[in-house]
């Protein structure tokens, strides 16, 4: 699974674990990784979304509250 460059302020790089139902972003300010609940649908829209960043704001952060998830960090190659 390779990591996806993303041109955003927020985002520096993204990829879908298709197995573990969840998008990995990797953060520009603090180089940790985050992984939130995300389905097949849900990380086309996000590939399609003109503002990654408002897109995980907006849309992936309240699903993942939805389901009672919160996100843990952790280093890029942990």
């Amino acid at each position: 699974m390779n990591w996806r460059r993303c041109d955003s302020a927020a985002i520096e790089a993204f990829r879908f674990d298709h197995d573990r139902g969840v998008i990995e972003l990797l953060f520009t300010d603090n180089k940790l990784v985050y992984d939130y609940p995300c389905s097949p649908m849900l990380y086309q829209e996000f590939l399609l979304a003109p503002s990654k960043g408002r897109f995980v704001n907006g849309v992936l952060k309240p699903h993942a509250e939805r389901r009672n998830w919160t996100p843990k960090p952790r280093p890029l190659n942990a």
